[in-house]
């Protein structure tokens, strides 16, 4: 074989730095390592899914109309400090994924969120997840903050599935 050939060959079947690893658990094991971070006060487990660049955005409302929060990595990891085990349980329902080949992924979900085992609030929670070198990391993660009552309608939700591996 030519050189050229043999070059073109080895451009051919070569992984790409972005393409996902040979054992690529996803998206969605990151947000729930994650959530199980959170539920067991792990802070390690949870600081580790978070990209450098991660930020959180909450719709609430206020007196005004609707409002939005914005959050940094370094803030949320503040509060997850303190955490204790329990204090924190996020119930998933049927979660959407998505993901593209060029390393971008969504997560969408209606949530439930207990605050030390009472129901507290509900909505719906989005993670945008990005695969850097160390895997899925999550990027944004944004959601409805609507407080348990009458025109919220929070749905009971079982424990979330823990994350595997």
């Amino acid at each position: 074989m030519t050189r050229k050939l043999l070059i073109a060959l080895a451009a051919l079947t070569s992984t790409p730095a972005w393409a996902a690893p040979a054992h690529d658990p996803g998206p969605m094991h990151t947000v729930r390592s994650l959530i199980d971070g959170w539920r067991s006060a792990n802070f390690e487990q949870a600081s580790r899914t978070l990209a450098p660049q991660f930020r959180l955005l909450t719709l609430r409302r206020s007196e005004t109309g609707p409002e939005v929060q914005i959050d940094e990595r370094d803030h949320l990891l503040s509060s997850m400090r303190s955490l204790k085990a329990g204090a924190w349980d996020v119930r998933l329902g049927t979660a959407i994924e998505q993901q593209d080949g060029s390393g971008i992924a969504t997560v969408w979900a209606p949530y439930t969120f207990y605050l030390n085992g009472k129901k507290s609030h509900c909505g719906i929670e989005t993670y945008t997840l990005y695969r850097l070198a160390e895997g899925w990391r999550i990027v944004t993660f944004a959601d409805t903050h609507l407080w348990d009552g009458a025109d919220a309608k929070c749905t009971d939700r079982a424990a979330s599935e823990p994350a595997v591996g």
